[in-house]
């Protein structure tokens, strides 16, 4: 079964991993062969992470007071009064090296690669990324907005949803049948439809399925209307 990559995106969800990890490595050092010193370390470097996102955080908090503060003090009724201006936070003795999260993806590496790393340690310490599951072929249907330009051109958008390719059809207004007209690797994109009638705008109707390996994947879409010109 495929796995998301195991670092959020998300810096609230990156912490939440790392202060985890940072909880439980201690009880997982010695199975898999970390030296105490190799512990002491990747805690160090859990408390660096999580002291500069919270640092920095409680800082911009404290600025917001700031301003408060100095509108109060400027501007505020009654005069006479003495508001008490707000603290910064301290950084504290944390030691905080550079390049945190590089050193953390490294430490997450040697890990996995341990003769006694198992995927249940790996799940525990929030290292491996959560399994990928494929939506069912029913549901993998193509959302799109069509928009017409001049040179009977359509543009087409929407999300491609990790497929390979969008292969869009066209039939005209009255017509029974739907002939191929473009295959598109990327959203937005754009093609040209023949018309009939080369001196006369057309009206007809788009669809679209996705492909992956030249195989069709999930259903159609709705029938989207077109005035070609």
């Amino acid at each position: 079964m495929a796995r998301k990559f195991w670092w959020p995106t998300s810096m609230p969800e990156q912490l939440v991993l790392v202060q985890n990890f940072q909880a439980k490595i201690s009880v997982y050092g010695t199975a898999l062969g970390l030296t105490a010193a190799q512990v002491t370390a990747a805690e160090g470097l859990c408390a660096a992470f999580v002291g500069a996102v919270n640092s920095t955080d409680l800082a911009k908090s404290t600025m917001q007071s700031m301003t408060q503060w100095r509108e109060e003090v400027l501007f505020g009724e009654p005069s006479g009064r003495t508001p008490q201006a707000p603290v910064f936070p301290v950084v504290g003795a944390t030691t905080y090296p550079v390049g945190v999260v590089k050193s953390f993806m490294r430490l997450r590496d040697q890990i996995v690669a341990s003769p006694t790393y198992t995927q249940a340690i790996g799940e525990d310490l929030g290292i491996v990324g959560a399994e990928t599951t494929r939506p069912a072929p029913d549901s993998v249907v193509p959302v799109l907005k069509a928009e017409t330009s001049t040179g009977y051109w359509v543009n087409l958008a929407g999300s491609m949803k990790g497929m390979d390719a969008l292969k869009v059809e066209y039939s005209r207004d009255g017509g029974a049948s739907f002939t191929t007209v473009a295959f598109l690797t990327n959203t937005p994109g754009g093609f040209q439809v023949t018309p009939q009638n080369p001196a006369m705008p057309e009206k007809g109707v788009i669809r679209a399925v996705y492909m992956r390996r030249n195989e069709q994947v999930g259903s159609y879409s709705a029938n989207y209307p077109v005035t070609l010109s």
